[in-house]
């Protein structure tokens, strides 16, 4: 199970020692950032220094409240451009961004940290963030685009994940992210797999075999590992046979059986659950040895053969 992502101010924490102040109490510091950002409190302001607008910003942030700490943010920058509190505040910045919903500005300012602070003690942690960023973007309506009928669009904002948290684990092995990281990449791979196969139906279900088969063998070649392999073999069976290469066809379906004998015999449970529909019954490992299906449908026990020269 992928470890639960809880990117809470006390994981800045560990990137802000020695910046800010200690003591446990901040109801001083919210209250006067309260008043600052709705305009009561302009003198007080003036008055601070920058550990105190650092302070209260966080305080703000720590508190829910992502759009005031931006203020307060941007007003020590602006301020005070040279301290060691402007740039805890640009990193600190991504994460504002991120919880006040604004990825775009979030990846911005994120972009911008890397290439102006690359020896940040704390640079994975910008990766790290970024990479999240960048997967939550497109979590929300992933599972919409796969049940659009237009093959155009793309989940470029996980390819954009990906490539964050590889930079993350390559650079940073020792980095405190990496697993989470690791597990992250798992998930976008299957996805991205999932994507291509939606891709590659919509080719098959227009005969475009050329199409629909050089989807399939990119998910073969890129997503090995994915539980998208199965149905990427049929895929690239029924688009040779579509185009007249029957030994091919043949070929490949001695794969699909052989490798994933219970795919061919499972094949509609393995698609209901994968769908998110109540389990009739255990699925067996895809790659194990072939088990009776239990299932009640006909289709089910009518044969690999059968099964997978059905319609897509």
């Amino acid at each position: 199970m992928r470890i639960l992502f809880t990117l809470s101010v006390l994981a800045i924490t560990t990137i802000m020692t020695g910046c800010a102040s200690t003591g446990g109490d901040h109801a001083d510091e919210i209250a006067l950032a309260r008043e600052t950002v709705t305009g009561r409190g302009d003198r007080a302001l003036e008055r601070s220094d920058a550990e105190t607008i650092y302070n209260t910003a966080r305080a703000l942030l720590d508190s829910g409240d992502p759009i005031q700490a931006l203020q307060l943010y941007s007003e020590l920058e602006a301020r005070f451009p040279f301290s060691e509190y402007a740039t805890q505040a640009q990193a600190e910045t991504i994460y504002a961004h991120y919880k006040a919903q604004q990825p775009e500005a979030a990846i911005a300012v994120a972009d911008r940290f890397i290439k102006q602070h690359p020896r940040f003690k704390h640079i994975d942690y910008v990766y790290y963030l970024r990479g999240v960023v960048n997967y939550n973007r497109d979590r929300g309506n992933f599972d919409a685009l796969l049940g659009e009928s237009s093959a155009g669009r793309d989940p470029g904002n996980l390819r954009l994940a990906f490539t964050d948290f590889n930079i993350l684990i390559q650079n940073f092995p020792d980095s405190i992210y990496r697993k989470d990281a690791q597990l992250r990449m798992i998930d976008i791979k299957h996805d991205l797999a999932r994507y291509e196969l939606h891709v590659a139906d919509y080719y098959l279900g227009r005969r475009a075999w050329v199409a629909a088969s050089r989807r399939a063998e990119y998910v073969l070649e890129n997503y090995q590992g994915s539980n998208s392999i199965p149905r990427a073999l049929e895929i690239l069976e029924h688009s040779y046979r579509g185009l007249g290469l029957e030994e091919k066809a043949d070929d490949t379906l001695a794969v699909l059986m052989v490798s994933y004998p219970n795919y061919l015999l499972h094949r509609r449970e393995f698609y209901r659950q994968r769908a998110g529909l109540e389990p009739e019954y255990e699925l067996p490992a895809m790659d194990a040895e072939p088990t009776v299906t239990v299932s009640g449908d006909e289709d089910d026990k009518a044969g690999p053969d059968k099964i997978s020269r059905a319609a897509p």
